[in-house]
């Protein structure tokens, strides 16, 4: 009997052989990895990490101290052939899969613990020793655990992927069983079916993520700039190539501080001071002005009596840099910046930087974690702003393939440019979110080995909300980002987030005067040309979710009271509304249905700014001004082309009320003698148009008198 790994066939005698082969021997590795260093199958510990995909995932090692002894040759040779040989068809319906992803290997490793150590608590010290009777207990013993349905799957998936294997193994360490629990899958024993692909993750709430996105934009745009100039003078004058410091070439020290109290008098500068010791000289950095490293031991005796002696003021602390942005029209803060607080603002930067990019972008956490250097990219043909970075899920996928340039675009607004280059500017790394603070060695760092995980990033995430709240808390105590009442802010939840905001809020403002329409048209289309797409499903589900929330509440408001409806699509809208029966709720469970469903109960119809549309394309103005201009037809209303002699329009009592609103300040405008000519006439025309909707909407409300001016008469 012979068993086969990967080229190379082995008897049952000579698997000793196997002792010094290299376990990601048929892997694509990273690039720059040395063959000679990698885990040997003899090994104890198994280090994958040479062909993992993605730099911001923790480094996968695989320690065999972890099984019981007994177990451990069957189980390194299952996982050894997991890593060496072709994906079982039993385990997937991807027919294209080649390999297991070193993921997938380790998640099986770490369930198969389990199932391993069931086995020795039974005297079972050979997998060739397990039958179908084992595997029935073992399934009781997994269904009796206190654990969730995903992780109780996850066991069974294990076991089975022992069985899929068995081919590839030796006889000696196969199981001896035929198909495990009667080819039940282990979703429909663990009573965790999946079916779809609906995304379980909650979105952050809407007051919270407004917040947070405002004061990310504030920071990259008005804060950033100060953090990156301090943070850059500050690691100059460290390493000593601050370009003051060529006056002091080939001076001794002595001379050098001469030179730089007679100019610091001059300049009326104040000596940095130890905030632990009032009014004591701190040393280390006072060397940093003069060009010698920052060593409290640096400066000689001579050199300390001459600043002591000097008679200029000392600082509180060592300050650096100056405030040059401003929130709301003042100073950001009233000192410059300490250099004790300054890797903490550097981190507090880099966060919003990353709620920008991850947010405005739609890309996965992971995909933001390993965007590099250069990134930013124009589109020749669309002239899109555009990130090129790696695609961050596929079964495709190899180490390789991120050491290779990007080509995966994401299409993007001006704000993820702009964060990415205060990035760029704030460190030298290539990956522009690293793990450690960016120079902290002195020299160009090389913090690219990993980037941020998950852990690290949702840290900086309260690291951000945290100083935001404690530096900006208004006058009333309420916080600036007020905390999120379902979880902790979690990066995995911004594309969650994002298709709420573009489905709930298509025309509404966000920070930096961004519109979510806006932000649909690049992130969605972009998201549609590409083979992820599960991004809009959740759009799909989000509007889902929109359409039978508004529809339910346009009945109840026309049904139950009474409200009026007026304008040309004013005997539409009521049909539309009235054939949509009150949602009694139903189960859906693929994304199939979701469209379904969707298509079934939408009434088109979409309440904007003091108006109505009752869409219909044949008929909407909007769209016949895109066809003229030669633009993109979208398949829904354009508000920003709406013209009020188009024939979708109608006006409910909510929008009447926000036009008897806006009334007096447009007559209050045109009345006053101060306003420019054509601010006035622009003004009065649109008080006159007002004021005949409202005229319009009166004089048909059933039974009522005639209106002049919304005034009944």
């Amino acid at each position: 009997m012979t068993a086969t790994f990967g080229e190379e066939t082995v008897s049952s005698s000579q698997l000793h052989r196997l002792a010094n082969v290299a376990v990601l021997r048929a892997r694509t590795l990273r690039y720059g990895v040395d063959a000679a260093q990698l885990s040997r199958f003899v090994d104890s510990a198994w280090s994958l990490a040479e062909a993992q995909p993605d730099q911001h995932t923790q480094p996968i090692m695989l320690y065999w101290s972890t099984f019981p002894a007994v177990l451990v040759d069957d189980f390194k040779m299952f996982t050894f052939a997991a890593l060496d040989g072709p994906y079982p068809p039993e385990l997937s319906r991807i027919t294209a899969l080649d390999q297991a992803s070193v993921a997938t290997v380790h998640l099986w490793f770490k369930r198969l613990r389990v199932f391993a150590a069931w086995l020795e608590q039974r005297g079972i010290d050979r997998l060739l020793d397990v039958t179908d009777q084992h595997l029935d207990l073992y399934l009781d013993h997994v269904l009796a655990m206190q654990a969730s349905t995903n992780t109780r799957r996850q066991l069974l998936s294990a076991v089975r992927a022992v069985w899929a294997y068995a081919p590839q193994l030796p006889p000696q360490n196969r199981m001896s069983v035929g198909v495990p629990w009667k080819g039940r899958s282990p979703g429909e024993l663990a009573e965790d079916i999946k079916t779809g692909r609906g995304n379980k993750t909650p979105r952050i709430e809407a007051t919270t993520m407004t917040a947070l996105l405002d004061w990310s934009l504030r920071i990259v745009e008005d804060i950033g700039p100060d953090v990156r100039d301090a943070w850059r003078e500050f690691r100059q004058r460290y390493t000593g190539t601050h370009l003051s410091h060529r006056r002091y070439d080939g001076l001794p020290q002595a001379e050098r501080m001469k030179l730089f109290l007679q100019v610091a008098r001059k300049e009326g500068r104040e000596l940095p001071g130890d905030p632990e010791r009032p009014g004591s000289i701190d040393f280390k950095y006072l060397a940093c002005f003069i060009g010698l490293p920052a060593l409290s031991n640096s400066l000689s005796g001579a050199s300390r009596s001459l600043a002591e002696e000097a008679g200029l003021p000392v600082a509180e602390d060592f300050f650096i840099g100056r405030v040059t942005g401003r929130i709301d029209g003042r100073p950001w803060r009233e000192r410059p910046l300490t250099v004790s607080e300054l890797p903490a603002l550097v981190w507090v930067v880099t966060a919003a930087c990353f709620v920008t990019v991850s947010y405005l972008s739609g890309m996965r956490p992971g995909e933001v974690a390993n965007l590099r250097r250069g990134c930013r990219a124009d589109d020749t043909e669309s002239g899109e702003l555009v990130l090129l970075g790696h695609r961050g899920k596929g079964y495709d996928r190899n180490a390789a393939e991120t050491q290779r340039p990007p080509t995966r675009p994401w299409a993007v607004v001006t704000p993820v440019h702009q964060a990415i280059a205060l990035l760029e500017s704030l460190h030298e790394t290539d990956l522009l979110f690293p793990t450690r603070l960016p120079g902290s060695s002195g020299h160009k760092s090389r913090a690219g080995a990993r980037t941020w995980d998950t852990k690290k990033t949702n840290t900086e995430l309260k690291r951000l909300q945290d100083w935001v709240n404690s530096t900006f808390m208004s006058v009333s105590g309420t916080p600036a980002i007020p905390p999120d009442p379902v979880k902790h802010l979690h990066a995995s939840r911004f594309r969650r987030t994002l298709a709420y905001f573009i489905v709930r809020r298509p025309r509404g403002l966000i920070a930096a005067a961004l519109q979510y329409g806006h932000l649909k048209t690049k992130v969605t289309l972009n998201y549609a040309a590409n083979d992820d797409d599960s991004w809009l499903d959740d759009l799909a589900v989000e509007r889902l979710e929109m359409v039978l929330e508004q529809s339910e509440d346009d009945w109840t408001r026309l049904e139950e009271e009474h409200e009026h409806v007026s304008g040309p699509a004013a005997a539409e809208y009521r049909r539309r509304t009235a054939g949509a029966a009150v949602f009694l709720g139903r189960t859906v469970r693929a994304q199939a249905s979701v469209n379904r469903l969707l298509a079934q109960t939408d009434t088109d119809i979409h309440h904007g700014e003091a108006m109505t549309c009752v869409h219909r394309a044949e008929t909407a103005a909007c769209r016949k001004e895109n066809l003229l201009l030669g633009l993109p037809v979208d398949d829904g209303p354009d508000e920003s082309l709406c013209r009020s002699t188009c024939a979708n329009l109608a006006y409910t009592d909510r929008d009447i009320a926000q036009h008897r609103t806006r009334l007096p300040a447009l007559m209050a405008e045109a009345r006053d003698p101060m306003t420019p000519r054509p601010r006035r006439d622009r003004a009065a025309a649109q008080a006159n148009q007002i004021l005949a909707v409202i005229e319009q909407h009166e004089t048909s409300r059933p039974g009522a008198a005639h209106t002049k001016g919304g005034q009944t008469t």
